[in-house]
């Protein structure tokens, strides 16, 4: 990212898998099935991020892709922000997509980029 331009990094993470969506949605995913050996990562990646000064949202409440689009959506009502990229693999991301000044990546990839469009 940081040799593709980025000057700011925000990286939000599931804190806890479940959250409120789980209380509406029976079914909704959980934690089953997570590699013990994976989930032992999770916060010592938040705390490694945030030692390298990486703003770090570490979700309990809501999920990591509404702090991404939270996120986004702030940096994009800065004029001084030239561009937005949304890095994740998550396609319902796709919807915060707006303008020239978004896009979104997948794997390192740039996955897409919307053409401004004039209604």
């Amino acid at each position: 990212m940081i040799e593709e331009g980025a000057t700011h990094l925000g990286v939000a993470t599931d804190h806890v898998i479940e959250s409120f969506r789980n209380g509406l949605w029976s079914g909704y995913k959980t934690g089953d099935g997570i590699e013990p050996a994976l989930f032992a990562q999770f916060h010592p990646l938040e705390d490694a991020l945030a030692a390298m000064g990486v703003a770090v949202w570490p979700m309990v409440e809501l999920e990591a892709d509404d702090a991404l689009a939270s996120g986004a959506r702030f940096a994009a009502e800065d004029d001084r922000v030239q561009k937005v990229c949304i890095w994740t693999p998550d396609k319902d991301l796709a919807q915060c997509v707006r303008g020239e000044r978004w896009c979104r990546w997948t794997a390192g990839r740039r996955s897409f980029a919307m053409p401004r469009v004039s209604a």
